[in-house]
């Protein structure tokens, strides 16, 4: 059997000593990518969530918007004011009108999910924020939404006290292709009186299904 001199050992220990530092080191080197790849997909998690609640931000503002153009807007003696005082059936057209003064009005439609194509449609009868209320919103800047909000209003069926509007509403993020459609009610009393909002819901998140650019 032949001897194992001290130097042969030597070197055997140093090779293993060296193998597993590779080990370690391999190790320590995943363990530092599988890290990095995990903050980074949170960090880009974070950011389409802040980017989705600034979408519903701007669609409750479309919102807002909107129960104000019904309260009159800017011009409180308009006819487009006077067809929501009376809740004139003929000011809403199906599949939403798109003539002044009544542009973004809307008969009612059972499947008010309808209206999420519409309010898509950069080109179509939605209503632009501001537009009847001169109301202003910057856009288009960093950490602020690409587009102003735009909304539909939709006139409901008669009963209760006053005219009730459901108003769809859409908002964008300050990332392409993100938007959110809230609606909401809006009870309008025959008397004159300020109307008040009755609650409101987050209708969809927008993919490119309904994204029109």
């Amino acid at each position: 059997m032949p001897k194992i001199t001290t130097g042969t050992r030597m070197r055997r220990e140093q090779g293993a000593a060296l193998l597993t530092a590779l080990v370690l080191m391999l190790a320590v080197l995943m363990t530092g990518v599988a890290s990095t790849r995990s903050a980074l997909q949170n960090a880009r998690a974070a950011t389409h969530e802040r980017d989705r609640v600034l979408a519903v931000q701007m669609a409750d503002a479309g919102l807002l918007d909107a129960e104000r153009d019904i309260e009159g807007g800017d011009g409180p003696t308009s006819a487009r004011a006077s067809a929501f005082s009376a809740g004139l059936t003929a000011a809403f057209a199906a599949g939403c009108g798109d003539d002044a003064p009544y542009d973004g009005l809307c008969a009612y439609d059972a499947d008010p999910s309808r209206h999420l194509a519409t309010l898509a449609d950069d080109d179509g009868p939605a209503v632009a924020f501001g537009t009847f209320t001169g109301s202003v919103m910057p856009a288009s800047s960093a950490g602020l939404p690409a587009e102003a909000p735009r909304y539909l209003i939709e006139l409901m069926p008669p009963g209760g006290d006053g005219h009730l509007y459901r108003i769809s509403a859409r908002g964008a993020g300050a990332l392409p292709h993100s938007y959110a459609a809230i609606q909401g009610y809006y009870r309008k009393p025959i008397d004159g009186s300020p109307g008040r909002r009755i609650g409101w819901r987050e209708i969809g998140n927008w993919s490119e299904q309904y994204a029109s650019r």
